[in-house]
């Protein structure tokens, strides 16, 4: 079949693929006439396809899913199929995409009062919408030889990186007196540094945005599979506190006051009490049973279905308070809230880490959903889609700092649907960032995680945080594991380590208390970055990785 016949195709005609499974003609070129009569076409709504082979879950003797198609990249799509798969999509990132947020705008965070939180989360999703159009778009910068966007399903999401980077500056800055707290020790709200973060993320972006005209493979010399799967690892292990700590009842004075007890909807227990480790372990067990018998629906979208099921069981036992949800604007967009931004220099050093984190991160992503949507990774167009997401990842994420959230960057969540589904069809990825726009406008549904108890938010992002470092390992398995290999992941094993098991031992080693303001903030950053696992991790692997010279025997051949 030549191009042009393959272009007017009816999506009707099934091909076979390389692998023997059967796939469909790719899509034809946009037609508002065609699209118009669609709209009323039976055919064009539901197709020939097998809609209970989503949703049929692997029950022993009783049912076992049923194979589906494969859609490629270009493939044109059933509407009512469509639809599916694009709430398929943004139900399997939701869940990761609301936590930062939730967790910077809460008592962990700046403190910032449920109607901000619930802003935050509304922006994050309205802006993540649009990072996730404009990645799948892919169009070529005129009059030059770079593209901005994948082409492909890359959804988009806030970064934990820069979650991780930002907790820890506020409460550095709660300990030395920068943000306001209460005579009792209670964190006051404190917008004027959640502003700094904001401001300092979007003045270093441009560091990501120049490290996207880097070539690919430069970037992956100094930023190998071993550096950037420890550096995820640390970071999940780390976020792992936060979400154990809410688990068991918040990060409110009640945890370290066990003479206080935690409120949650009309009731009240002591931190770490059986009702609300209960409460968070009905949400993990959920996950677990997603997956162990779900279908392939439920399995991409099992951390919301957690979510879901922990947060009907905290209604109907008086743990939801629903009056967060009530005092909700029915519509909010961005800007509804501003901060005032600004420049911290402590956080100039830890940020330009993590932007070189989400920067190597996005190849990979891409990288994995190009493979799941049976694309040839071998070749100049792999590598130009590469570049494209590498840019529209570091300009939407800087701006993104704009629109008052924190940095986004390239989910991995998206390869994982593509590979359950067998969908790669950008039709799918286009409804998946409506819906998530819908989701942002329409503020009640932020309400949603705001008001959920902590026990519950908890529950469903210890499972998130701990798949982010598992993602981290996955990385590192890539590896060759010489002996070079084994020694850098030592090195940068051991001080992230200490690091997380003992997260003050750096704080007393400067004892400087005068009057300059640049001495102080840079002997903080100094803190920020030995006592944040993953950044001293990343900065001793990436030093040893360029420093290290290879035994002839384990030397890859381009090093010869």
């Amino acid at each position: 079949m030549s191009d042009n016949d393959s272009k007017e195709a009816s999506t009707a005609i099934a091909i076979e693929l390389p692998d023997g499974s059967l796939g469909h003609t790719p899509r034809r070129r946009f037609a508002p006439a065609r699209v118009a009569r669609s709209l009323v076409s039976k055919h064009a709504w539901f197709g020939d396809y097998d809609y209970a082979s989503l949703f049929i879950p692997n029950i022993p003797w009783v049912c076992r899913a049923r194979s589906l198609p494969f859609y490629g990249v270009d493939d044109d799509l059933p509407h009512l199929l469509k639809l599916i798969l694009g709430l398929q999509h943004a139900l399997a990132m939701v869940g990761g995409l609301v936590v930062p947020p939730l967790l910077l705008g809460g008592s962990a965070g700046a403190n910032l009062g449920p109607d901000v939180q619930q802003y935050l989360i509304s922006a994050c999703l309205i802006w993540c919408a649009v990072g996730t159009a404009v990645q799948i778009a892919r169009h070529r910068i005129p009059r030059t030889r770079y593209y901005f966007g994948t082409g492909l399903i890359s959804v988009v999401g806030t970064s934990f990186t820069f979650a991780n980077v930002a907790l820890k500056y506020l409460a550095q800055a709660y300990d030395n007196g920068t943000c306001p707290t209460a005579e009792d020790g209670t964190r006051l709200p404190c917008p004027r540094e959640f502003g700094a973060i904001l401001g300092t993320g979007a003045l270093t972006g441009i560091f990501a945005i120049a490290l996207a005209f880097v070539p690919p493979k430069t970037i992956r010399k100094a930023f190998p599979p071993l550096v950037i799967g420890t550096m995820i690892c640390f970071i999940g292990a780390s976020l792992v506190s936060a979400g154990i700590t809410n688990w068991a009842g918040g990060s409110g004075a009640c945890m370290t006051d066990h003479t206080l007890l935690c409120s949650s909807g009309s009731q009240s227990h002591p931190w770490g009490s059986a009702q609300y480790l209960g409460l968070g372990f009905s949400c993990f067990a959920v996950i677990v049973i997603c997956e162990v018998f779900g279908s392939a629906f439920m399995k991409s979208a099992s951390v919301f279905i957690g979510f879901v099921t922990g947060m009907i069981i905290a209604a109907a036992t008086g743990y939801f308070d629903g009056s967060v949800i009530r005092a909700a604007p029915g519509g909010t967009f961005l800007f509804i809230h501003t901060f005032p931004l600004g420049l911290r220099g402590q956080l100039v050093l830890p940020m330009l880490a993590s932007w070189a984190v989400i920067v190597a991160e996005s190849i990979g992503n891409i990288t994995a959903s190009a493979q799941a949507s049976n694309l040839d990774i071998e070749t100049d167009d792999f590598m130009t889609r590469v570049q494209g997401g590498m840019l529209a990842d570091a300009v939407s994420a800087t701006l993104a700092n704009l629109c008052t959230i924190t940095p986004l960057t390239t989910f991995a969540q998206n390869s994982a649907v593509i590979a359950l589904t067998r969908n790669a069809s950008r039709q799918s990825g286009y409804m998946c960032a409506f819906l998530l726009f819908v989701m942002g406008v329409v503020g009640k549904f932020g309400a949603i995680f705001v008001a959920a108890p902590p026990a519950v938010i908890g529950g469903f992002t210890t499972f998130l945080f701990g798949s982010v470092a598992v993602s981290g390992i996955r990385i590192m398995a890539f590896a060759e594991w010489t002996r070079r290999d084994r020694f850098i992941a030592t090195a940068a094993f051991a001080l992230g380590l200490a690091s997380l098991v003992s997260p003050d031992w750096f704080s007393y080693i400067f004892t400087y208390k005068g009057e300059n303001k640049a001495l102080q903030g840079f002997l903080q950053a100094l803190v920020l970055v030995v006592e944040e696992a993953y950044l001293i991790a990343a900065l001793v692997g990436v030093f040893l990785n360029l420093v290290l010279p290879w035994d002839h025997e384990d030397a890859p051949d381009e090093k010869h």
